[in-house]
């Protein structure tokens, strides 16, 4: 099975959690794996949030850490070991990088919010198949079955 699973998700986005984070430690779990939950802050979101200093973005992190923490703790607690992981650039290449600094086997994603009105994949998704050099679940989830 699958050592080391990448989880990104967005920690404004509940969606890209709720049914993935469950997901990934089942995967885990059947594997005898670890779960690395992953989430990126964009470089764009520090600029908006006031002058770009160190100190600014330092706070931005710490906060993105904390709220990473607190949704992976309410998630299978002592069943699997989920590590914790926060990055800022670009969410795709981050992600990308993230899965080989922890050699991931897996990185186990959803697609995108579900009240976008499409049906095509992310485009942060869509990135992440395309260049990973591992395995991509791509996980999606309608609250009605897709015409």
């Amino acid at each position: 099975m699958f050592g080391s699973i990448l989880l990104p998700i967005d920690i404004a986005n509940r969606s890209s959690w709720e049914y993935a984070l469950p997901q990934a430690i089942e995967l885990a779990t059947a594997g005898s794996g670890i779960v690395t939950a992953m989430t990126v802050v964009r470089e764009l979101k520090v600029m908006f949030e006031g002058v770009y200093l160190e100190i600014q973005l330092e706070r931005i992190v710490a906060e993105a850490k904390a709220k990473l923490a607190e949704i992976v703790s309410g998630y299978g607690a002592g069943v699997v070991p989920v590590r914790q992981d926060v990055r800022v650039g670009s969410i795709g290449s981050q992600i990308i990088a993230a899965a080989r600094d922890h050699r991931a086997d897996l990185i186990v994603m959803a697609s995108h919010r579900p009240e976008m009105s499409d049906y095509l994949i992310g485009p942060n998704a869509a990135h992440v198949a395309r260049h990973a050099t591992c395995s991509v679940l791509v996980l999606r989830r309608f609250s009605e079955p897709p015409p």
